[in-house]
């Protein structure tokens, strides 16, 4: 159990140094990045696109793509629209370990890493994202919400 965490934890390291590494290249590094891990042509894309899709890549490759569930969800919707409009019951998320969320507040730029015992941001650990943007914002906020895996609620939240 030891060894599978140790892993874990190199593999969300890995993941992050990546991560940060794409976000600090040139237009012209990112389409060579883009050829090494699509194999096609990135001519025409945006470096933001890029930056954003080849750090959902670094992610994908080393945790896994989407669910089984969510895959056939989205094949379900291609062959009916009209499915994807209508309300369902929220699904809870499951957020897989080394997940990085992230969150622009007030100028600042937040990050937290999904462990498997909570979430750690700023060094400290915290068992619930409630915890950390009460940390933020000074008051109490649902933490799903403030971290974009919830709708908001119609009487809008304090952004």
């Amino acid at each position: 159990m030891v060894e599978k965490k140790r892993k874990s934890v190199e593999a969300g390291q890995n993941v992050l140094r990546q991560i940060n590494e794409i976000q600090r290249m040139s237009l012209n590094e990112l389409r060579k990045k883009w050829v090494d891990l699509f194999g096609t042509d990135p001519a025409k894309l945006s470096k933001q696109y890029l930056t954003r899709r080849l750090a959902y890549r670094v992610q994908e490759l080393t945790y896994g793509g989407l669910s089984k569930s969510t895959r056939e969800k989205l094949a379900r919707w291609a062959e009916e629209p009209k499915q994807a409009e209508k309300k369902t019951v929220r699904e809870k998320t499951s957020l897989q370990l080394g997940t990085r969320l992230l969150r622009d507040w007030r100028g600042e730029r937040y990050e937290v890493i999904v462990q498997e015992d909570g979430f750690l941001f700023q060094g400290k650990r915290y068992r619930s994202l409630s915890g950390i943007s009460r940390a933020i914002t000074g008051r109490h906020i649902n933490g799903r919400r403030f971290f974009g895996l919830q709708p908001s609620s119609t009487k809008g939240d304090a952004k």
